[in-house]
């Protein structure tokens, strides 16, 4: 593209030394003046078109060939009857206008919103010039002592577009290479499109069809850890502590799958109906593990949150209570203080376990770095817990903050889950997942 526009400067300079080398030569004859003015046609052409290419427009060539031969003809035609030499002159000189007139209608009509000061200059004072020029030569080129105005504006014309064209030369390169550019990023990103779409597909498959075989074998394990064999018994309940862990996974995968393309039926849910079933989903494994498991709703009963239900206590909450299971030392405490201020429902969840370092902190709910560290007791997790956490606070127009300590005597972790508070009757809605917003957090 760069060595088409270069080479068109080249021909266009050339062009305008042929015209005053030609035109210098021919002094006489009206014929010979009149046909030798349509040289000029080529390199008005190749101007006109610098300026309608930057709008994306092209001049047809065909045609001013074809109006060039004819004119040239009907020139012939009129020194065969002897007419005066504007008359001959006159049609050749307006068919050298018609580049300048169409260039000029281009910038002040068809793209009269898009044409920047160059342009504008161009189109009114060298084209409108240039115009002057070629009906002057055709009415006063036979008049004595007007050939050095002719030329000399002539002249003029010709220079202060070549000072111009290099301006339009590096606009149209330019304009190139963004089109190209643009191009390719169309490109890639169709492709990663295409790519994402193949993946999350194939990841649908994968974790269905290994959802399937882990419910097979979570079965087996169960039935053989009632084995009598003691040792049948251990080495069991180990498998099944492993399995149950790969379904976890397999489990938060498939939420937050469904996170991105599935439209969320919101509700309004009282909170204590949440406490409730969280405290029977942990209460055992609370137990098991000596933590104590405490659930306060400091908010009113007629305080609801709109969620999705399952979403909220399964996805939200359970993470958030199953993590500080996870990281308490037997004989602690989890502390969950739920709490209603201007607007705003909070839920406060503390515990007094190992906690977490700066960098561990600030990427806890990021699916890109998810991580898993083993718990108090050794357990085991994905690491794609929280970021689900996040995903659905903020799907839920509300948002999550987390807090961290570590040390011999003192550490811990406190998450704070923050949604718009909603009072009175119950009622339901449907919110696409992309609705997101969030709200302050009351601390």
């Amino acid at each position: 593209m760069r060595e088409k526009l270069f080479r068109e400067l080249t021909v266009y300079w050339l062009l305008v030394l042929l015209v005053y080398i030609i035109e210098g030569v021919v002094h006489q004859g009206k014929l010979a003046l009149s046909l030798v003015f349509i040289i000029n046609l080529a390199p008005i052409y190749i101007l006109s078109n610098f300026l309608m290419r930057s709008y994306g427009l092209t001049l047809n060539l065909a045609r001013y060939v074809i109006v060039s031969a004819v004119v040239v003809v009907l020139a012939i035609f009129n020194n065969s009857l002897g007419l005066a030499f504007t008359t001959l002159a006159m049609p050749i000189a307006i068919v050298a206008c018609f580049p300048f007139v169409e260039a000029i209608y281009a910038t002040f009509v068809i793209k009269k919103d898009e044409a920047n000061f160059i342009q504008k200059l161009m189109a009114s004072v060298v084209f409108t010039s240039g115009i002057v020029c070629c009906l002057n030569y055709a009415i006063n080129r036979m008049t004595p002592g007007t050939e050095l105005l002719g030329f000399g504006t002539g002249f003029l014309t010709y220079i202060t577009a070549s000072i111009i064209l290099p301006v339009f030369t590096i606009q149209e390169i330019n304009r190139e290479k963004t089109q190209r550019l643009e191009l390719l990023v169309k490109e890639r990103t169709d492709e990663l499109l295409t790519s994402n779409i193949q993946k999350e597909k194939l990841l649908r498959v994968v974790v269905h069809d290994i959802s399937n075989a882990l419910q097979a074998l979570i079965f087996h394990t169960n039935r053989l850890s009632l084995s009598a064999d003691p040792k049948v018994g251990e080495v069991s309940a180990k498998m099944l502590k492993n399995i149950n862990s790969i379904s976890d996974i397999t489990h938060h995968v498939r939420e937050m799958e469904r996170s991105k393309s599935r439209p969320l039926k919101l509700v309004l849910v009282g909170i204590q109906e949440c406490l409730d079933e969280i405290r029977e989903l942990f209460i055992e494994r609370y137990n098991k593990k000596n933590i104590r498991l405490h659930l306060v709703n400091k908010a009113g009963l007629d305080v609801y949150i709109k969620v999705e239900r399952v979403m909220f206590v399964h996805s939200v909450l359970s993470n958030i209570i199953s993590n500080a299971l996870k990281f308490s030392h037997p004989g602690s405490e989890v502390i969950m203080n739920v709490y209603e201020s201007k607007g705003v429902v909070t839920f406060d969840i503390l515990d007094y376990g190992t906690g977490m370092n700066e960098k561990m902190l600030s990427n806890l709910f990021e699916h890109e770095v998810a991580f898993s560290v083993p718990g108090t007791s050794g357990e085991k997790g994905s690491g794609l817990g929280m970021p689900l956490v996040k995903n659905y606070t903020e799907l839920f127009g509300g948002q999550v903050q987390a807090f961290s300590t570590t040390g011999v005597e003192l550490s811990g972790t406190r998450i704070v889950v923050s949604l718009p508070a909603s009072y009175g009757s119950i009622e339901n809605v449907i919110m696409p997942p992309t609705s997101i917003g969030p709200v302050n957090a009351h601390h």
